[in-house]
């Protein structure tokens, strides 16, 4: 989640809040308070990251959510937190879990611990 939250701060115009220090905390939301929540303002498209656990994320509840950001063509991406030697199993796992369920959705995987991203070019 740190690795997320500063790099949305330092590639991006967005006020990032954080449940982490340096960084405001979260407000509520309809769904409870995030992780991280970034204001964005209105005329930028919003990107959207889950970050689970491959096997969680074939969940009824958090594919009709991905179709959904897909469907309204939000830029969405998918991290998975796994050690850094895990990261191609990790991302391979995904993938092939949502091509299982028809979603397209670009991939990558960090490693908090050690702050290294695998397979991002976003």
């Amino acid at each position: 989640m740190e690795l997320i939250a500063r790099d949305l701060a330092t590639r991006t115009p967005w006020r990032v809040h954080a449940g982490i220090e340096g960084f405001p905390p979260p407000r509520l939301t309809g769904r409870g308070v995030p992780d991280i929540l970034c204001e964005r303002g209105r005329d930028t498209p919003p990107i959207a990251v889950e970050v689970e656990l491959p096997e969680t994320l074939v969940r009824r509840d958090t594919i009709r959510r991905l179709r959904d950001y897909v469907d309204a063509a939000v830029d969405i991406r998918v991290a998975v937190i796994a050690d850094v030697d895990e990261h191609p199993d990790a991302i391979a796992d995904t993938c092939r879990m949502l091509d299982c369920v028809g979603l397209a959705i670009p991939v990558a995987a960090i490693a908090p611990d050690r702050s290294q991203v695998t397979g991002s070019a976003w």
